[in-house]
């Protein structure tokens, strides 16, 4: 019951929102189409085998802070409870909303979120605020149960490769964005 109305009042204030013209409408990508950059905000949703990802990007904003959200949710068939898809960033911990970080006009931390070959990809890139310093990469891959995570959730993102920019004046964590989801597709 709880999810239920859980789920009722997301979708609500999604369309409340997006007809306001507070958020982006709803986008339908086929796992291989467009990737999805963290400040297209609004509900994305991406056919998978077994379902559907639910992609919801929003945004936190006070007077000294603003960061971008990433939620993930997986839909086993329509009207299913949404079961939250975390991303396992170690051994022993797991986010269940990614966050973007900013230090003035600084990008600090950004994800984009890759349709691919029949899955989702989602790459993080961040590296340290003032000054040069280098830029380090995380691939991870939508996965579902399996023997690594046997108490673990039903689908969430599983690291698949790190990798590391070095310091650079000129090379900003959006560039680096760039340059991977371009690789990664070219490949």
């Amino acid at each position: 019951m709880i999810n239920s109305v859980l789920k009722t009042l997301v979708l609500a204030s999604c369309i409340a929102m997006s007809t306001s013209g507070a958020i982006a409408a709803t986008s339908t990508v086929s796992a291989g189409g467009a990737s999805i950059t963290s400040r297209e905000q609004g509900m994305h949703q991406f056919q998978v085998p077994k379902g559907k990802l639910i992609l919801i990007n929003g945004t936190y904003q006070d007077v000294t802070t603003y960061k971008r959200s990433l939620t993930f949710y997986f839909e086993s068939k329509p009207g299913a409870d949404w079961l939250q898809v975390p991303v396992i960033t170690s051994e022993t911990d797991q986010d269940l909303t990614w966050f973007s970080i900013s230090q003035g006009e600084q990008t600090v931390a950004d994800a984009v979120v890759v349709p691919r070959g029949g899955t989702v990809e989602l790459v993080v890139a961040e590296t340290k605020p003032d000054g040069p310093a280098a830029v380090a990469v995380r691939w991870y891959r939508l996965a579902e149960y399996d023997d690594e995570h046997p108490y673990g959730p039903g689908h969430y993102f599983k690291k698949i490769s790190t990798s590391r920019y070095p310091a650079s004046a000129k090379l900003t964590v959006e560039q680096v964005l760039k340059k991977e989801v371009t690789s990664r597709l070219n490949k």
